[in-house]
């Protein structure tokens, strides 16, 4: 089955492939075979998995017993830990005599861990992954040169015009600047932690500060202040999106259908292009209600496991970070900003260094403790408002 699974996708590669490299649109005949091998495909996926799953638990339902336990020796110990069909014997011996005692629940043999540990799911940085990354070296700051005022058309003139053609000074440039801002977190841990665990605690920790700091940049990136710290999509500031691309609701501390609609055609169409929906949870549960005058939902669920689901065909990125309702009970108060749309490729989070990880050994010695510090500078803000529309929660 998974042969033929293989076979239809490499099917489906080739086709997609040739439409690409002619330039065209699917044929009728080569999107009914496209929607064919897709189904095929999701079925025979699903039919492998129950049956990967069935022999799973047919194997532990026939696995063979547990052999017998012999005695365990343990290195450098006064005692012996003899283990028989879940039961414990410790054998204490001295130069005196040898003393036998039974414990039930085995809780005088040392205590062990699995070596593996249950946590949260870190908050996925899934507005971080699209902005515009830029390394900087050898500079104290960034200057991100942008346009500020656009060439005007050009006009019809007749052969031999009556005067000079006029010269355009509509024509302008402007300038914003990063500087690195310092982002540090130190983590702490025992020795005798670090010395007794199953579990690899110096990776680990190193693991983990790498999660802080990236859920530090995509919570900056939408809700930063811009002062010691990145400029966010969801402040208003001439500095980044500013006050006037802002669209206010239709009705009073309500989000509607129209407010979508208005959001979405006040981006240009080549911004549209890249333009994502940035949202809270309680923000999408409420958009996701929302219908045409056809009765029609604007929301659409993915169809495909990785695939964000599409809000006016524009992906939707759901973010544990953007605000939602600011007053009593989480519900919308007059000014509230509670959704962004917009092409993320156009905010530039620049770093003069990545993430710099120390191990200090010897700094808590006096608490029998390590250190682990976490160091990074950065910097960012969005750089052409007109790639962003927000919306804003009306009184």
């Amino acid at each position: 089955m998974k042969s033929e699974r293989a076979k239809l996708a490499e099917e489906m590669k080739a086709l997609a492939s040739k439409v690409a490299a002619e330039n065209r649109a699917y044929t009728e005949e080569e999107d009914k075979r496209y929607a064919e091998l897709d189904a095929q495909i999701a079925d025979l996926s699903g039919k492998i998995t129950a049956m990967e799953r069935e022999e799973r638990a047919q194997g532990f339902t026939d696995a063979a017993p547990l052999p017998k336990a012999e005695p365990e020796q343990k290195k450098g110990s006064l005692f012996n830990v003899v283990r028989v069909n879940g039961q414990a014997t410790l054998q204490l011996s001295n130069k005196d005599e040898t003393l036998t005692v039974t414990d039930q629940g085995a809780a005088i043999a040392p205590e062990e861990f699995v070596a593996e540990l249950e946590r949260e799911i870190a908050k996925e940085a899934l507005v971080y992954a699209r902005v515009t990354k830029i390394p900087v070296t050898g500079a104290g700051s960034l200057g991100l040169p942008y346009e500020a005022a656009d060439v005007s058309d050009a006009e019809w003139t007749s052969e031999v015009p009556e005067s000079e053609i006029s010269e355009d000074k509509s024509w302008k440039f402007g300038k914003r600047s990063l500087a690195p801002t310092d982002l540090t977190k130190l983590i702490k841990f025992s020795k005798k932690l670090l010395a007794t665990s199953a579990l690899p605690i110096d990776t680990m920790a190193r693991e983990r500060i790498a999660e802080k700091f990236t859920a530090a940049y995509e919570n900056t990136i939408i809700n930063g202040t811009g002062t010691d710290q990145p400029l966010g999509i969801f402040t208003a500031s001439d500095n980044g999106i500013p006050a006037s691309r802002d669209v206010e609701c239709a009705e009073s501390l309500k989000v509607s259908a129209d407010d979508i609609i208005n959001m979405y055609m006040s981006l240009r169409p080549a911004y549209r292009r890249n333009a994502v929906w940035v949202m809270s949870t309680a923000v999408l549960k409420d958009v996701m209600k929302l219908t045409d005058k056809n009765g029609q939902y604007l929301w659409h669920e993915s169809l495909r496991v990785g695939e964000p689901s599409t809000l006016m065909g524009l992906p939707v990125l759901e973010s544990e970070y953007a605000p939602a309702g600011s007053g009593a009970s989480g519900a919308y108060a007059a000014g509230d900003y509670v959704m962004v749309l917009g092409d993320l490729s156009r905010y530039k989070f620049a770093y003069w260094k990545g993430l710099d990880i120390t191990i200090a050994t010897e700094k808590f010695a006096g608490t029998n403790q390590v250190g682990i510090y976490g160091h990074s500078l950065a910097d960012g803000q969005p750089t052409l408002p007109a790639a962003f529309s927000r919306l804003k929660i009306k009184a």
